[in-house]
């Protein structure tokens, strides 16, 4: 296996463990605002996806985000949830059908992404420093460290939330 078989396995893994986590959450349940000062479900789904879309299209292809591009801002609504403060997460009301389209999209858009990747462009260095980070990376540590950890940290909150409203967090 090689580096960039690594990052497709990794990947798989990531959208496996959010789509299994996310299959059964209820509008009501994404939309519960939960005690505390915790994000909802359906903000923390919206973060991961609006981040994936962001992170390879903007930062990585320079590209519109699918979000923008496609029309999933008008069909899903609201913002996009980058970067949200706690009032702004827990204000945020999701329209789970048109989120779960849009994820599915992202998804798709992420494997052929990553279908075209070589090794040599894992060494590619991104300039990260305009867009408020410390210090530029390489795509591969982007890719692995920035949003696989995103997507694997939000899914567990998503999975202990789910616990706290009375379901099965992970799907096993």
């Amino acid at each position: 296996m090689d580096s960039v078989d690594v990052v497709k396995s990794a990947f798989g893994g990531a959208h496996m463990w959010y789509q299994g986590t996310t299959a059964d959450v209820t509008e009501e349940q994404a939309n519960a605002v939960p005690p505390g000062v915790s994000h909802p479900i359906g903000a923390l789904i919206a973060h991961v996806l609006h981040c994936e879309d962001v992170m390879i299209n903007q930062v990585i292809l320079g590209k519109p985000s699918i979000w923008e591009r496609d029309g999933w801002k008008d069909r899903a609504g609201g913002e996009m949830m980058l970067d949200p403060d706690t009032a702004t997460s827990r204000a945020y009301k999701v329209n789970l059908p048109q989120m779960t389209a849009y994820g599915q999209a992202v998804l798709a858009h992420t494997e052929s992404f990553l279908a075209g990747l070589s090794a040599g462009d894992l060494d590619r260095e991104l300039d990260l420093v305009p867009l408020g980070f410390e210090s530029n990376m390489t795509m591969g540590a982007f890719l692995t460290q920035m949003l696989l950890g995103n997507t694997y940290a939000h899914t567990g909150e998503i999975s202990c939330l789910k616990g706290s409203l009375g379901s099965k967090g992970y799907p096993f």
